[in-house]
Formats: structure tokens, C-alpha cells, sequence
């Protein structure tokens, strides 16, 4: 089996981008489990509120 060789600079590009795909989802969840104990605590009145709360956060953090 043979292997592509990639350059060192490439190989660090990739490792960042994968690391940052695995942050973003680590957010993500983080957002979905308050949005998620908020909506169990009862915090919001309906769920365009919920989804309204959830778009603000994500905003928030990745922009």
C-alpha cells in the first residue's frame, strides 16, 4: 500500500482544520444542551423562542 506524502505545512493545514470542525461541533453541543435545559427549565414560552436563543448563541460564537 502505498501513501501520499504530503509537506509538513500541509499536514499542520489539515490537522488545523480538523481541529476546528471537532471545536465547532464541541460548540454546537454545548449550545443544543443549554438551549435544551433551558427549554426543560421552562425558560422559554414557545419554540421560535428556543430556535431564536439557539441562532443568537451561534452568531455569538462564530462570528
Amino acid at each position: 500500500m502505498q501513501y501520499e506524502k504530503i509537506s509538513p505545512t500541509e499536514a499542520e493545514h489539515v490537522a488545523k482544520a480538523v481541529e476546528q470542525e471537532n471545536e465547532r461541533a464541541s460548540y454546537e453541543a454545548l449550545i443544543d444542551y443549554v438551549v435544551q435545559s433551558a427549554r426543560d427549565a421552562q425558560m422559554f414560552c414557545t419554540g421560535e423562542s428556543v430556535e431564536e436563543a439557539r441562532r443568537h448563541l451561534c452568531q455569538t460564537i462564530f462570528n
